[in-house]
């Protein structure tokens, strides 16, 4: 990363995250190797947040809630879209809104989870507790309510699968990347990562 930014948890090589990127609880955050994370880009604090590698976040898409959230390698997320790990319970009877003390809301703090090779389009949407399955993408301006299979391309408002991805071909594309440059030796392929140390 170039000149003195944020003390992220563990940062990759040839990793760009640009000027006007904001990003909160950077302590909590995990970033491979080969990111580039675009101006006016907003990450807000999380319990756990990593980004794999070859990861591109693009302008003014946002990661917000407080949650958990692995987006993991070769995944992509195009501007104006957002990833949502928690909200206040809205039906419930606490008050809402960061200005509240925490005994008087009722929040929740989910998991997002986009596994490799997913891609989000621009304005799109996705919701707390959301898997969206290796390979699949989700249309620009969609809203993901609940989790994805993987491979399939999804649009809407709910998102609806609407078509298949080459899963071989991109994974044939994949191979022959690492054969020319190497595999990692940490991926960041499943929710299991969340978990380590």
């Amino acid at each position: 990363m170039e000149g003195s930014g944020p003390c992220f948890r563990h940062i990759g090589s040839n990793v760009k995250v640009h000027n006007l990127v904001i990003t909160l609880s950077p302590e909590n955050m995990v970033l491979g190797s080969d990111i580039i994370i675009d101006d006016f880009v907003f990450i807000g604090s999380h319990r756990r947040l990593i980004l794999g590698h070859h990861v591109h976040i693009a302008s003014h898409a946002s990661i917000t809630g407080g949650g958990r959230v692995l987006v993991g390698d070769f995944c992509g997320i195009s501007s104006g879209a957002r990833l949502i790990s928690g909200t206040d319970e809205f039906t419930g009877g606490g008050l809402t809104g960061p200005t509240i003390p925490p005994e008087f809301r009722q929040a929740h703090r989910g998991t997002v989870i986009l596994e490799p090779h997913v891609i989000i389009g621009s304005n799109a949407v996705v919701l707390p507790d959301v898997t969206i399955g290796e390979g699949s993408t989700v249309g620009a301006g969609s809203v993901v309510t609940r989790s994805l299979e993987p491979w399939g391309v999804y649009a809407g408002s709910p998102a609806r699968r609407i078509n298949t991805r080459p899963r071989e071909i991109v994974l044939a594309n994949e191979q022959r990347f690492f054969e020319k440059y190497g595999r990692p030796e940490v991926q960041y392929r499943s929710a299991a990562c969340l978990d380590e140390p």
